[in-house]
Parts: structure tokens; sequence; C-alpha cells
């Protein structure tokens, strides 16, 4: 990085501040927010850094906040032939089975429908066809979920899920995803991987891996099982709870997966 930023938090008089009570929170590659514990009405006002506003620029930025996606206008979503592609995304759980239970009551089920629907809505801006296994809070088996896929004849299904360690360990997080057989699987989710890690800088990168879970071994076409992070994990849960951030994992889910299409899906 060039150049450097020095930022000066000033503080009135006799005010007893603990450094290891604040924190530096990273909310993607390129932006980190500082968490300040500290008493009330307790900075002090100074005219240093004062700027004018400039009318043109706020115009500007109050148009770009009708959409979430001008916060990663570094990720670029690639461009796929309109139409010509069918996709099925899979949220895991669902209805009376909530999936992994995290820190603070998370559910894994209202995690990833809503990361789901994110990646479909993204997606189908991008002129792909995309169905959801499941849209709401039902109960599905996993031979329905595969038989879906198989029955339209999808070119890819994408299953998402959230993680959990055993014993609830808080300590344990990370990001990782499976594919079943063949180099097209391996390569969707290498694309996903990359892109997921990429929006959650600091989380552990445990890799692109073999797996033998049902919905990505029974289906026909290339499949993969993401798994976005540990809801026991205090890092992860604290930014799957937010909905910006899962957004963000929608974002890098649907460009790993463009990222794919468009460049092995005509072959």
């Amino acid at each position: 990085i060039k150049g450097k930023t020095r930022l000066v938090i000033e503080f009135t008089e006799k005010k007893n501040i603990k450094p290891l009570t604040w924190s530096l929170v990273g909310l993607d590659q390129n932006r980190w927010k500082i968490k300040l514990f500290s008493p009330s009405n307790s900075f002090k006002k100074i005219g240093e850094g004062f700027t004018k506003r400039n009318t043109k620029t706020a115009k500007r930025n109050h148009k770009s906040k009708n959409t979430y996606r001008t916060n990663y206008d570094y990720l670029k979503l690639p461009q796929i032939k309109k139409n010509k592609f069918f996709v099925v995304i899979d949220p895991g759980h669902g209805g009376p089975d909530p999936g992994a239970i995290g820190i603070g009551g998370l559910r894994e089920t209202d995690v990833v429908l809503d990361v789901s629907k994110n990646v479909q809505k993204l997606l189908s801006e991008k002129g792909a066809q995309v169905r959801l296994t499941r849209s709401n809070e039902v109960d599905m088996d996993l031979p329905p979920r595969v038989s879906f896929a198989n029955r339209a004849n999808a070119d890819i299904f994408v299953s998402i899920h959230a993680n959990a360690s055993r014993g609830k360990r808080r300590d344990i997080n990370g990001l990782e995803t499976f594919y079943y057989r063949g180099w097209r699987g391996r390569l969707l989710a290498r694309r996903i991987q990359k892109q997921i890690l990429k929006v959650s800088p600091g989380s552990p990168d445990r890799g692109v891996k073999q797996g033998r879970f049902y919905v990505i071994k029974n289906t026909k076409m290339p499949a993969v099982l993401v798994e976005i992070g540990f809801l026991t994990g205090r890092l992860d849960a604290r930014r799957l709870e937010k909905s910006i951030h899962r957004k963000r994992i929608a974002y890098a889910i649907a460009k790993g997966i463009l990222e794919y299409l468009s460049k092995v899906g005509w072959n």
C-alpha cells in the first residue's frame, strides 16, 4: 500500500481510557472499523480536519446508496450469456431442522437462506436462470433437493451451509468448499473459495476438499457444498449475524459461480 494514513483521536482530560478494550474490525479487504468502548461525551471537539462538503460528490453518493453492489466494485461480476445457464442454489436445512445453532442463538437455516436469496438475485440480474431448492422455512429432505436439480438438468448445483465446531469452541473459525468428483466440480469449488475468502479477511482458509455429502455425490452436474463460516466461532459468528456481511458472502459466491460459467460453462 502506498503512503500512510494517521488517525488521531483526542479525549477530554481526566478520562480513564483502557486501550485494550478497543478493537479493530475488518469489514472487507479495503475497509476497517474501530470500535471504541469509551466513556460517554469523552471526545474533544477540534477544528482540524474539517473540509467543505462537495455537493456534487454528495449527490453521487446519495444515488449509490440505492444498491449495496456499489460497495463491492472491486469484485467486478463477470458477464455471461443471458438465459444460457441454469443454476440451482440449495439453502441447507430448513423448517424443523435449523442446522447449526451458534453464538447468541444464531441459526444456520436463517443465515444460509438469506445468503442464498441474495445469490439468486445477483445471478438473475446477470442473466442466469436460478432456482432455490427452498425459498422459506420448510422441511425438505436431501433426496428431493437432488431430484429437483437433476430433473431440471441444471448446469451447476451449489449447496450453502454454515459450520459449527464440536464443543462450540469460539476459537475455531474458517471457510471451506467441498466437491465430490471431477475437474469441473473442483474448479467451481476453487473459484467460490477464492472469492469468499476475499470478503472474510482474517477468517482461516480451510481449503477446497473432496467430500461425500449426499447432495453433491448424487447430483449429475458439477456440484459444490460451501461452508461460509462457523456460527460457533467468535470471528465468523460476529460477521454472519450481520446482513451486510451475508450480502458480501452472497456477492462472493455469485462471482465464483459467474467466473466458472464464463470460463468453462460453454464447453
